[in-house]
């Protein structure tokens, strides 16, 4: 571990000056992503945008992150944080403006951020986890947990949890102490982002779903699913739920195979779950963004827009906001998948729909990453925000 931890700034960091307070478990935050550990993809305290006025929604400002693909933002304490290639950047909310950019641990391949009680946590693909100050973005601490970080860390109370391709590792936010280590009997991958729910770490990889102790990492279940590239798991209730192959649902006890939707086409993406119902996004041979019973797995819609999306569905106060095939903004009616309306960034960058990339929606704001690989035509890619006028 690099010797970057300051006692004194962790104090502080706790204070209410920081902006990271115990406040931001409130509506006001995105704090990672899939918004709450358990990724379910639905902030149920959303109250200013609605059924009827989201089709307003019109740019406000946009904060720049060079040439590379933006991830998937996190908000909380008035600050947006995006990371591309091995960076990380904070804008404030009301207006964009850079508060701070920093370097990751090894400069690779950084991964979208999580906001922490603590610290903002950022893994990378060089195998490095770092703490930096909210505010600031002072480094607090670095540690090399080994492999490659390519997924989003979760954070959990005064833990984060991270996968590395091999093995699952719970580091304390504060000191940046490893806490347990998983690694499958059978050297099976782990690359996805965990989701956390009810004293237990859900996670995936290859073909498989773990279930570890929350306190221990000692694994409680395993279920092997059909096909490859399943997605990272959300959790709701007493189910788990997997993209991949197809759309599966898991008790969460056991990991029984309650059901499954295999004509849900390929890529499934990572389920939202909101209104008893479960949200994917698909590609061929049945492209489109889906909804199905949460409990039984009933089909309820479909909505061909979206196209071949591989982006994580947000759900709030009634709306799916989607980023579709082409680089759009979709929103749709989350009970009957009626189209409401789309929103574009104002300079014709695409937004980014590869998987794990994810809206955010906070306090009557969409904060939507952008996906332009031809910064030279188009310039440089950005996190765009977007209001009611």
């Amino acid at each position: 571990m690099k010797p970057y931890l300051k006692l004194a700034l962790l104090f502080a960091l706790a204070a209410p000056c920081s902006g990271v307070t115990s406040a931001q478990q409130s509506a006001a935050i995105w704090s990672q992503y899939g918004f709450r550990p358990n990724h379910a993809s639905f902030n149920k305290t959303e109250t200013t945008l609605t059924l009827a006025n989201v089709a307003g929604l019109s740019w406000q400002w946009a904060g720049e992150v060079g040439n590379s693909i933006a991830s998937a933002p996190v908000v909380g304490g008035g600050i947006v944080y995006v990371t591309a290639d091995g960076m990380i950047f904070a804008f404030r909310a009301s207006d964009g403006t850079q508060l701070w950019s920093h370097l990751s641990c090894s400069g690779v391949d950084t991964v979208q951020a999580a906001l922490g009680p603590h610290a903002l946590l950022v893994g990378d693909g060089g195998g490095d986890l770092a703490a930096y100050d909210p505010v600031t973005g002072n480094q607090i601490w670095c540690d090399d947990e080994s492999g490659s970080i390519t997924s989003a860390p979760a954070v959990d109370l005064n833990t984060v949890y991270i996968t590395n391709g091999s093995e699952v590792v719970a580091v304390d936010q504060l000191t940046g102490t490893q806490k347990w280590r998983f690694t499958p009997a059978d050297f099976s991958p782990v690359t996805n982002t965990p989701a956390i729910l009810n004293g237990v770490v859900y996670v995936t990889g290859g073909i498989s779903v773990f279930a570890l102790d929350k306190a221990t990492g000692h694994q409680l279940w395993r279920t092997k699913l059909a096909g490859a590239n399943i997605s990272a798991p959300s959790a709701a209730g007493n189910k788990i739920y997997v993209g991949g192959a197809a759309l599966y649902a898991l008790r969460a006890s056991d990991g029984h195979l309650l059901w499954a939707r295999k004509t849900v086409g390929v890529n499934v993406s990572t389920p939202a779950i909101a209104y008893n119902k479960v949200f994917v996004n698909s590609e061929d041979p049945s492209f489109g963004l889906w909804a199905f019973n949460a409990h039984t797995g009933a089909f309820v819609w479909r909505s061909e827009l979206p196209g071949e999306s591989e982006a994580t569905v947000t759900v709030a106060n009634g709306v799916v906001f989607d980023i579709a095939e082409g680089g759009v903004l979709m929103m749709f009616d989350s009970d009957t998948g009626a189209f409401l309306g789309s929103i574009v960034d104002p300079d014709g960058r695409p937004f980014n729909l590869l998987f794990r990339a994810q809206p955010a929606v906070v306090n009557g704001t969409v904060y939507v990453p952008t996906r332009n690989v031809n910064p030279d035509t188009i310039g440089p890619n950005r996190v765009d925000a977007f209001r009611l006028p």
